[in-house]
């Protein structure tokens, strides 16, 4: 899956210049300030009236602009990577891939300005924009500090294939995992790469493809803790997942629900009732071929959920009914209802219900 963008933000001007200190990682990579400017350098940089009309510009990041002046060509990548994440906090796709252009003009060569762009390329559905994108920052970084422009690349390609050759997704993921093995996300598309070539691949390929879909699913394990911080992009992700999982278990064409998508499902109800199934799946699935797998299965876990719910509720209150039954019939002083064993009154319930 495309990196989100991500970073530990600290004040570093007085109160009435919000300007950010970014240490940079996944999307932003973890380039920290070496590969920009020394920090203390930027704080000392003095505060110059707004007036520049070359500066991409909106009113909710003037502050940033304002920090490091009206003159654009004396900007550090810094700089504009600060002003450009500023408008990716503010959730302005249009003004991140506006300000990085502009900053990329400037310093050709700056990884974090690539990544920034190509991943907001990704968020507008321009896939082909972002693979063009990925595709020139991979030329024009001399070095690369990590694997996110490969794994950002690969993903873009999931959505065009007719872009990204599968063989070639394989080896961009290879690689990102090769830099950067830890990072989550790039194990997600490597699951999803392995599963395209399964369904295309027949015999040798196609158990090579699934062995590493298989050692790939081993290393997300670890991943799916995340899902308890109920974060929009972590349940995009897993819902992918889920619906890769429950294909390869055979359990697609079952009533089952596969238990991940039950835990992602669960999820997305407590944190975003507002979403519907189709807006999920097509951020969740870039496969055209499993859209509507990707919608029924999770339309169909939360049917399942809401049944779930429906029956604990009743047992709830049939069991409420019991034990005014029990009261009314024995007294409020009846040992079942004052014994400390839970155990020995449910137990008490179940023979009532029966």
């Amino acid at each position: 899956m495309a990196i989100t963008p991500r970073t530990i933000l600290t004040s570093a001007a007085p109160a009435t210049v919000a300007v950010v200190s970014l240490y940079f990682f996944t999307v932003l990579g973890t380039t920290l300030f070496t590969c920009m400017t020394d920090t203390e350098e930027s704080i000392d940089i003095e505060i110059a009236d707004r007036g520049s009309t070359m500066v991409p510009s909106s009113s909710a990041c003037d502050h940033v602009a304002e920090r490091f002046g009206d003159d654009t060509t004396e900007w550090t990548e810094f700089a504009w990577v600060n002003y450009a994440y500023c408008y990716d906090q503010n959730d302005d796709s249009k003004m991140v891939l506006q300000t990085a252009k502009e900053g990329l003009d400037h310093h050709p060569r700056s990884e974090v300005l690539y990544n920034l762009k190509g991943y907001h390329k990704i968020v507008t559905e321009d896939h082909v924009g972002a693979i063009d994108t990925l595709r020139e920052g991979m030329d024009a970084v001399t070095h690369h500090r990590n694997g996110v422009m490969a794994n950002n690349l690969a993903w873009a390609g999931l959505w065009e294939p007719r872009e990204v050759h599968l063989d070639e997704a394989r080896q961009l993921y290879v690689r990102s995992l090769a830099q950067s093995p830890e990072i989550c996300e790039t194990v997600h598309t490597g699951l999803f790469v392995e599963f395209a070539i399964a369904k295309q691949a027949t015999a040798l390929e196609r158990y090579e493809a699934l062995k590493r879909f298989h050692e790939l699913r081993d290393r997300y394990n670890r991943c799916l803790d995340r899902l308890d911080d109920g974060e929009w992009h972590t349940v995009v992700e897993i819902v992918g997942a889920a619906v890769l999982f429950d294909n390869v278990d055979n359990t697609a064409n079952s009533e089952r629900v596969h238990p991940l998508m039950r835990s992602a499902v669960t999820t997305l109800a407590e944190n975003h009732e507002d979403k519907t199934a189709d807006a999920l799946c097509r951020e969740a699935m870039p496969l055209a071929d499993f859209h509507h797998d990707c919608v029924d299965a999770v339309e169909n876990s939360l049917k399942a959920d809401a049944q779930l719910s429906e029956r604990h509720e009743q047992r709830n209150q049939r069991a409420a009914q019991v034990r005014e039954q029990i009261a009314e019939q024995y007294g409020p002083d009846y040992p079942v209802l004052q014994a400390n064993d839970r155990a020995n009154m449910e137990r008490t319930i179940r023979i009532q219900l029966k």
